[in-house]
């Protein structure tokens, strides 16, 4: 079963992958992946986004190409439109070449599983919740920058949900504010609660 994991910026979400992991259940980061896209198609963001976001090697520089979507909704819907569809199609050829290798399950690990509609392809997704104050804290300490930035970027997520209308995929929504330990034994209620349906 491909089973979706999604949850909002500093809950949780590639830690619980992480554990998951631990017990033999792979994941697909759908992030890592998209790096691998803009390092796969320099010349579409070239043209798209000019010389300025490339660097002197010819690769796309990210941190430059970040600054000019990331203040102009436009511009981050056209990188979308262009890098999403690539990202849906690398992650489902890995899906299926992951499980026809005998795998039971595999993990989408995705901010965005919703928005890219890779639920779609999904039996399962289990949820990463966390209270806001818990992940101001934890993206203050993790990424070294500052208190508006962490709001920022918060902000802009404010719209992303666990269902959209009409999902008819079962969504387990796992809250994660008191540490490692408990997100270890929520997770494994959830795999039970999953497998018991499959």
């Amino acid at each position: 079963m491909i089973i979706g994991l999604s949850g909002k910026c500093c809950a949780g979400k590639n830690v619980a992958a992480e554990i998951l992991e631990e017990k033999g259940i792979p994941s697909i980061d759908v992030d890592k992946l998209g790096h691998f896209v803009l390092k796969s198609y320099p010349d579409i963001i070239k043209e798209n986004f000019g010389e300025q976001v490339m660097a002197p090697d010819g690769s796309v520089d990210r941190k430059a190409l970040g600054k000019i979507v990331f203040s102009d909704s436009q511009k981050l819907k056209k990188l979308e439109d262009l890098t999403h569809p690539l990202i849906e199609k690398e992650t489902v050829r890995l899906c299926k070449e992951i499980l026809d290798s005998g795998n039971e399950h595999i993990i989408i690990n995705a901010p965005l599983l919703h928005k890219m509609e890779l639920y779609k392809s999904c039996g399962a997704v289990i949820w990463i919740d966390a209270p806001i104050l818990v992940r101001i804290k934890r993206a203050l300490k993790r990424d070294n920058v500052g208190f508006i930035s962490v709001i920022k970027r918060i902000c802009k997520q404010r719209k992303l949900k666990p269902k959209p209308s009409g999902n008819c995929v079962d969504i387990y929504k796992v809250g994660n504010k008191a540490g490692l330990e408990p997100l270890k034994q929520k997770l494994e209620a959830v795999l039970n609660q999953i497998e018991q349906k499959d």
